[in-house]
């Protein structure tokens, strides 16, 4: 329970401290993303749904329709491709004549565009096939065919910027596939009736040989014939027969010429062949109009009126022609049957007739062959009709279910969601750069950030107090407030100082007096001003000055001293001074050492003025040394307050004099980075034996965990 309100409380503290960096992240991706959602160009979709019935459909035969379940979804997959394929997009730009379209057809590329602007080319369109090839990878890339998932549907999606122009794609696209799928399935009906045709003449040149063969077979034996079969009437029909395919072919000859003269409108020839009463007095008519035409005057009132006589006489001639024509036509099938029925008599009085076994038999297999001949003529004839029929009454296998409608609104951009999404997006982001802030880049929040950061032991954690007033420390709850939580927390720095000490002392006598019997010199730094360091020198040496030890506190921060005005003294010299003195100046030292107002037993080398030259010389020199010398002398505890390593390097010369080092962070506003820079500095400049703690100051009070444990004890403390 206690680590989910640390974690709560943690957390609302981050967000709290880092709300500005959240807001502003907020702002500016939530900013950008609208003004990109608003530039994009909208895109429309539009989606026209087809219904693919994979059953195969007869009409001659209804009952014949059947579908396989196992091959309906490899079925519909291949529509699907279909759909996709460059010969239906190809129908579709043509007929909807994409290639001059803004929007789809041929357009040049960023790169022509620019060399085009600077004048650096002169860029054309492509023309031709190169410009067909740009609009169908145009189109390609705007069409988007899905199946609806194990069903018989099939959408057609095309996206552009016009919303009609969607959908008027969409649509052409499920036509173009639809017509496909019906030329196709025509000219597979056509084709297989095609290669019948072939079949059916070659049927027909078979019947006509077992035919001829069987007729060449009787002329050849009609001797034998008659002679054994007493078939005596064989000979008379065979004549007749004869004489009726000559006429018929002299008719059908005659029918030919006629025709062809009335498909070119010769008249004169047409009159000539077929030599009719009837046309030859209208031929006369023709010509008495003709010359009657010809002698008047062009611009006479009966030219008009004889020319239409004229038009009226040819249009009579023509019908009389026809009417010939078609009189031979009958004649010619009259003679067609009375021979086939000539023919039959003649073949059934020799097959009635007494003949030999060996005759009988060449006639009986003649007449076999004929009539297979014939068998396979009618079925062939039969089946290339039925596809006639077939390919006129073809459907297709897919219909349109649901027609595309222009779009109301663009699918792309969705304004709202993208702007929704980011902000959400920019939510996340800016409480993940709060805490890459927090606790990468912009300070330390809590003990284990500090010891995983700086690699170092960590002392303790200072905690905020209220303001003072213009002439108060918190320097002063030491005395003041002995029993404050700040008190206890500078007490607790100075045992992570004194550990060391006492657990050398305690190996080497055993006797646990409660503190070190060895002066040493502590130095209290940070990584950059207003890390609260010289409260925190002041503080630690008043505890130690508090537990009985001897104790200096030495302001060294020459470039901007401050402990004078946290005891509220105005020295006229300070430890610059000393350090500027001549050797064997002993009025100095006495000017520039002061006692705490609060506290008697504790002794201050001041700074009395800020420095505007460097002075990392006078602490690399002789009479610093000899001061820290005389210090550890006279005094148990020596406490150097210096300045920041960031910004000068005067406490880099202090570190070799120190035998521990507190490097003071700020809570939440020391940067991290400047922290381990400054550090590795003091690691550099320090001597080997020479640890290193930590102190986090300023502590928000609402985030230590050691305050809600014991504030209370504290509280009955005061």
């Amino acid at each position: 329970m206690d680590e989910t309100e640390i974690d709560l409380r943690s957390l609302a503290g981050v967000l709290r401290r880092q709300f500005r960096l959240i807001v502003l992240t907020v702002i500016v991706v939530v900013g950008i993303a609208g003004m990109g959602a608003f530039a994009l160009t909208p895109i429309f979709s539009a989606s026209t749904l087809i219904l693919v019935d994979p059953s195969s459909k007869n009409l001659l035969d209804p009952e014949s329709s059947f579908a396989s379940a196992g091959a309906d979804s490899a079925r519909i997959d291949s529509e699907v491709e279909i759909l996709r394929s460059d010969s239906i997009l190809l129908r579709v730009i043509g007929s909807e004549q994409l290639v001059t379209d803004r929007e789809f057809g041929p357009t040049l590329g960023w790169r022509a565009r620019l060399l085009s602007f600077l004048r650096l080319s002169d860029q054309q369109l492509p023309t031709g096939q190169e410009a067909l090839n740009d609009t169908l990878t145009n189109l390609r890339s705007a069409v988007q065919v899905q199946r609806r998932g194990g069903t018989y549907l099939i959408s057609v999606q095309v996206r552009s910027t016009n919303r009609d122009t969607a959908a008027r794609l969409a649509n052409a696209i499920a036509d173009a596939y639809i017509a496909e799928q019906l030329s196709y399935k025509v000219g597979s009906v056509l084709a297989s009736r095609d290669i019948l045709q072939a079949r059916i003449i070659q049927a027909r040149d078979s019947i006509v040989r077992s035919e001829d063969s069987f007729d060449d077979f009787i002329q050849s034996n009609i001797e034998r014939i008659t002679a054994e079969g007493g078939a005596t009437g064989v000979a008379a029909m065979q004549r007749q027969i004869a004489e009726l395919a000559a006429a018929r072919e002299a008719n059908t000859a005659l029918a030919a010429t006629a025709q062809a003269s009335i498909g070119q409108g010769d008249l004169q020839t047409l009159v000539t062949t077929l030599q009719s009463d009837a046309l030859n007095a209208l031929q006369a008519q023709r010509d008495e109009l003709t010359a009657a035409i010809s002698t008047a005057t062009t611009d006479s009132p009966t030219v008009a009126d004889l020319r239409s006589q004229l038009e009226r006489i040819n249009q009579n001639l023509l019908a009389e022609a026809s009417t010939e024509v078609s009189n031979i036509q009958a004649e010619v099938e009259r003679s067609e049957q009375r021979e086939e029925s000539l023919r039959e008599a003649m073949r059934n009085e020799v097959l009635n007739s007494s003949l030999s076994a060996d005759v009988l038999t060449e006639l009986y297999s003649l007449q076999q062959s004929a009539e297979i001949a014939r068998g396979q003529y009618q079925t062939l004839l039969s089946r290339a009709q039925d596809l006639d029929t077939q390919a006129n009454l073809q459907i297709a296998d897919s219909r349109i279910v649901s027609p595309a409608l222009a779009p109301q609104s663009p699918a792309f951009p969705n304004r709202t969601l993208i702007v929704l999404l980011a902000g959400l997006s920019a939510l996340a982001l800016g409480v993940a750069l709060a805490f890459l802030y927090e606790n990468l880049i912009g300070g330390f929040t809590n003990e284990d950030q500090v010891e995983s950061v700086l690699k170092t032991r960590f002392a303790s954690a200072v905690p905020r107090q209220a303001n003072r007033g213009a002439n108060k420390s918190f320097a002063d709850l030491l005395i003041e407030e002995p029993l404050s939580i700040y008190a206890e927390s500078i007490r607790r720095i100075r045992l992570a100082i004194d550990r060391p000490a006492l657990r050398n002392l305690g190996e080497s006598a055993g006797d646990n007096n409660g503190g070190p019997t060895e002066s040493q010199v502590v130095m209290v730094s940070s990584s950059a001003p207003n890390d609260g360091k010289s409260t925190i020198a002041l503080a630690l040496a008043r505890s130690y000055a508090l537990s009985g030890e001897r104790t200096l506190l030495i302001d060294c921060d020459l470039r901007k001293p401050s402990q004078h005005r946290l005891l509220n003294l105005n020295p006229s010299e300070g430890l610059q001074e000393f350090l500027r003195a001549a050797p064997g100046d002993s009025k100095v030292i006495g000017q520039i050492m002061a006692g705490d107002p609060m506290l008697d037993s504790l002794t201050v080398i001041l700074g009395a003025r800020h420095s505007d030259l460097p002075t990392d010389q006078l602490l690399a020199g002789v009479p610093f040394g000899r001061l820290i010398d005389a210090a550890r002398k006279t005094f148990d505890v020596v406490v150097i307050d210096t300045p920041p390593v960031g910004p000068v390097v005067d406490g880099l010369y202090i570190a070799p004099f120190a035998d521990m080092i507190v490097f003071v962070a700020r809570w939440a506003a020391t940067s991290q980075t400047e922290a381990k820079r400054a550090i590795e500095s003091l690691r550099g400049s320090k001597r080997p034996e020479t640890e290193i703690v930590a102190v986090l100051n300023q502590q928000n009070e609402t985030r230590s965990s050691y305050y809600k444990k014991y504030g209370g004890y504290y509280s009955d403390a005061y």
